[in-house]
C-alpha cells in the first residue's frame, strides 16, 4: 500500500514538473535586435502597456499612449495615487525615438519585433519630470 502511494505521488510530481516545464518553455519569447525607426509614422496609433517608475515599490501602472503622425503624443493612466496625463513630442534620431515631455520628462524608445512575426513592442527608458527613472513597455492596441 505504501508502495502504491509513493508511485502515485511520484507520477503526480513528474506530471506537475513536466507540465510546468512545458508552460515555461512555451511562454518564452525572445526579443530580437531593435528595429531601425526611420519615421514617426511607423509608430503612430494607440499603444498600451505597463509603466514602472523607480521608487514605486515594485508597482506597475497600465498606460495608454497615442502617437500622432505629427510627432505629438499623449500618455494617460488611472493610477491609485492619481491620474497620469502627459503630453509631448516624439522625434526620430539614429534609428530610435527621442521623447520630450511638455513638463520636462524625457526618454529614448526602441522598437522591437518579437515572435510570432510582426509582433511589435516599444520600450521607453527615461526620466520623469521629477527626476525618477521609468521604463515603459508598450504593444500596439488591436
Amino acid at each position: 500500500m505504501r508502495s502504491d502511494r509513493c508511485s502515485t505521488w511520484a507520477a503526480v510530481s513528474l506530471a506537475l514538473v513536466l507540465g510546468l516545464g512545458g508552460c515555461a518553455g512555451g511562454g518564452t519569447t525572445t526579443t530580437t535586435a531593435p528595429v531601425v525607426v526611420t519615421d514617426v509614422a511607423s509608430v503612430t496609433g494607440k499603444w498600451v502597456g505597463l509603466l514602472s517608475i523607480t521608487g514605486s515599490r515594485d508597482r506597475e501602472d497600465y498606460v495608454e499612449v497615442t502617437v500622432e503622425g505629427s510627432g505629438a503624443y499623449r500618455a494617460s493612466a488611472a493610477r491609485t495615487i492619481g491620474v497620469l496625463d502627459a503630453k509631448g513630442t516624439v522625434i526620430v534620431s539614429g534609428g530610435r525615438l527621442l521623447i520630450k515631455g511638455d513638463s520636462g520628462g524625457q526618454g529614448t524608445a526602441f522598437l522591437y519585433t518579437q515572435p510570432p512575426p510582426d509582433q511589435h513592442m516599444l520600450v521607453v527608458n527615461g526620466t520623469a519630470s521629477d527626476g525618477r527613472a521609468y521604463t515603459l513597455r508598450l504593444r500596439p492596441q488591436r
